[in-house]
């Protein structure tokens, strides 16, 4: 008996008690829950597994990611990574790492690798930010600054080492925070630690915490937002610089700032773009600048280092928010990349990469960043990349 004859007037008496029986076959289901941020896909819901790349760097990537993988299953045996709503164990995570290693070694076909990852894998799409599967990608690069060891009128602007104040309560440590917590202990209280402008109006001053010297504050400040970057001194030799703590203050991008003033085009909005704005409004840099809150320390290294502590690799690894996603995984990207770096031209692109980073406005299902090494193509598509496709995660088939 339909619910929609219960709108159709007055009814016979005798139909009354029936329907009144059945009336919890006409209450709405209720509705979807949430996604999760992965869905299993497998048939003919598998992507094409085309690689665009020389798959020796891949198997680079996937050496750096065995290598933390080891760290945690040494440390943390009874760690766990999320695929969706299962948890999967460390040692699967090295197994997919390995076995997929030794196929890659193989050389295979296109057709070959398809069938050997249809029959060895399970594969996981991001359910993106809406459950829809569409991944908004964007890039981040090595950017080179001109820099000094010391502070001149030239160089006039640090970049900070971790402050000695600086302390974090680890979600390892207080399981029952859902994430880490930064600031600095005042009179015996954990308190937040100060903001980017309270940074640059000597809030730090006096705790040696300068790491380098370097010539631009716009510089100083996009280097946060890429994490790592190549700083040039004057005598030619050079020193690479890489992520090493934050303040603990949200991140509040600056190009969301400039389209909430509309000082510029939602389909304008670019890394380059953002540049323009604060080289033409100098007056109005550093007020800009300091609506983002968050303030990112630095180290040297030896290369550029990623969220595992590992290198990244050039075009291999991804940034994703670990809350959702299982760091250190094997992952399958498909979406767009100028043709070069000089024209408006992009084509489509597919490869496999590694989930070995993070950043402060990678957050969800929905959001990933590439990472390209450096140059003038690496800056332009970091600067220019803002595009949708679908993020895969691959998990080795348990057999008997």
């Amino acid at each position: 008996m339909s619910c929609t004859l219960l709108k159709n007037g007055p009814l016979p008496p005798g139909l009354i008690l029936v329907l009144a029986l059945a009336a919890g076959s006409c209450r709405h289901p209720p509705p979807p829950g949430p996604v999760p941020p992965l869905v299993e896909v497998a048939g003919s819901d598998l992507p094409v597994f085309s690689d665009d790349l020389d798959l020796a760097e891949l198997d680079r990537a996937i050496v750096h990611s065995l290598a933390w993988l080891g760290r945690i299953a040494s440390a943390e045996p009874g760690r766990t990574f999320a695929f969706g709503p299962e948890r999967v164990p460390v040692a699967r995570m090295v197994e997919t790492l390995s076995r997929f290693r030794a196929i890659v070694a193989a050389r295979p076909s296109a057709d070959s690798l398809q069938t050997a990852i249809a029959a060895g894998y399970r594969v996981f799409r991001s359910s993106g930010a809406d459950g829809r599967g569409e991944v908004l990608f964007t890039g981040y690069y090595l950017p080179e600054l001109r820099g000094s060891e010391t502070r001149t009128d030239a160089f006039a602007f640090p970049l900070y080492r971790p402050p000695p104040d600086l302390v974090t309560a680890s979600t390892k440590d207080f399981p029952q925070l859902d994430s880490d917590l930064v600031g600095r202990v005042v009179d015996g209280r954990l308190k937040p630690y100060p903001t980017r402008a309270e940074i640059v109006s000597g809030a730090l001053t006096s705790m040696g915490a300068e790491l380098l010297w370097v010539d631009s504050a716009v510089d100083a400040f996009f280097l946060e937002i890429q994490g790592s970057g190549l700083v040039r001194l004057p005598d030619g030799a050079a020193r690479v610089v890489t992520f090493a703590g934050r303040n603990g203050r949200p991140y509040s991008a600056v190009g969301g700032e400039l389209l909430r003033r509309g000082a510029v085009a939602r389909e304008a909005m670019s890394m380059q773009t953002i540049r323009a704005w604060l080289d033409a409004h100098p007056d109005e840099r550093a007020a800009l600048m300091n609506t983002n809150p968050s303030q990112v320390f630095f180290r040297t290294a030896d290369a550029a280092i990623g969220a595992l502590g590992e290198p990244v690799t050039p075009g291999r690894t991804i940034a994703a928010d670990s809350r959702v996603f299982p760091k250190g995984g094997l992952c399958f990207v498909e979406t767009q990349r100028p043709v070069d770096e000089s024209g408006p031209a992009w084509r489509p692109f597919s490869r496999f990469v590694l989930d070995q980073d993070s950043g402060g406005a990678i957050r969800g299902a929905g959001r990933a960043d590439v990472y390209w090494g450096s140059g003038a193509y690496a800056e332009r598509t970091a600067g220019e990349l803002k595009h949708p496709g679908r993020l895969y995660y691959l998990l080795a088939k348990q057999f008997p």
